[in-house]
């Protein structure tokens, strides 16, 4: 070994132990702060005039909600007389117009398709029939000249 791994080696133990024991000593403390602080809080009269509001606050929202769920229910029920009041007529009313408007639809659909079928149609080229010789230029030059 060389002079500096040497002492580096005689060292490092020493270190190592002193560093170790900074760490728990400073872990200790902490803890013990934390622990002095945490009983501090559950004795000071702030933390239970917080415990006390919170609780109250929480009774008043389940108040609340209570309240309003009864509310909910009185409309609702009021909504389901109302709903049962209303004559029978306006129903029958809209079924009619349904009935008719779906006759109409399937009456378009098919106008749609048979024009676009005989468009289709209209528009598909069929070739001339097949002439029984290719037409000749002579031919057509002795008729102009004639």
């Amino acid at each position: 070994m060389t002079r500096v791994t040497e002492s580096l080696s005689t060292q490092l133990p020493d270190t190592f132990d002193h560093a170790r024991a900074r760490v728990e000593d400073t872990f200790d403390e902490t803890a013990a702060y934390l622990e002095e602080t945490a009983a501090r809080i559950k004795e000071s009269e702030a933390a239970d005039n917080a415990r006390r509001i919170a609780a109250v606050v929480a009774r008043g929202a389940g108040q609340v909600g209570l309240f309003l769920g009864r509310q909910g229910k009185v409309l609702a029920k009021k909504g389901v007389e109302r709903a049962k009041a209303i004559p029978t007529k306006s129903a029958e009313r809209t079924e009619k117009p349904r009935g008719r408007k779906r006759v109409a639809v399937f009456v378009i659909a098919g106008v749609a398709v048979i024009g676009g079928a005989v468009f289709f149609k209209s528009r598909r080229r069929e070739h001339p029939p097949v002439a029984c010789a290719p037409p000749r230029l002579e031919e057509n030059s002795a008729e102009k000249t004639a």
